[in-house]
């Protein structure tokens, strides 16, 4: 599934966020790094940037993965875009950039990638691990991942 970015250069429409808190929200089947987080959400005011990548293992529960398969729901964008933003009015003064890709990945590709800038560390700290824990909790994305003996297995990347 792929659907636009909703990034833009006034940040999130999101009732009562700061402009510019969330600098992009997408979700595609485009490849996507740390750095274009970073690199987005960084600028003179911040004097910690946290980032995070999910990132295809070659393994799950002591089974060998060859292969994985994101599907997202069709509100799934809106849907991240409304976490973003929640996460930016929790955490006044963050920016945020995030990325979810679905589609067909490889071992050691990036699935999610996301960057969390800020004044100080600590808020920059959690702001980031609220935001994972809520695209993990929250945005209705699935994989579907391949084994070595030949047999896949859907998981729920929700919860």
């Amino acid at each position: 599934m792929t659907t636009e970015p909703a990034s833009t250069s006034t940040g999130a429409t999101h009732p009562g966020s700061t402009p510019g808190a969330v600098l992009f929200a997408r979700v595609d089947e485009t490849a996507i790094t740390v750095d274009e987080c970073t690199d987005a959400v960084g600028d003179a005011t911040a004097g910690a940037v946290v980032s995070f990548a999910g990132v295809v293992r070659n393994h799950d529960e002591d089974r060998g993965v060859t292969w994985l398969r994101y599907s997202a729901h069709p509100s799934a964008q809106a849907v991240l875009a409304e976490v973003a933003a929640d996460i930016a009015l929790a955490h006044p003064g963050c920016r945020i950039a995030a990325a979810h890709r679905v589609g067909d990945l490889g071992i050691g590709d990036i699935a999610l990638a996301c960057a969390v800038a800020s004044a100080h560390r600590a808020e920059a700290f959690a702001a980031c691990a609220a935001l994972v824990d809520e695209i993990k909790s929250r945005v209705p994305i699935w994989k579907e991942q391949g084994f070595i003996d030949g047999t896949t297995e859907w998981v729920a990347a929700l919860g």
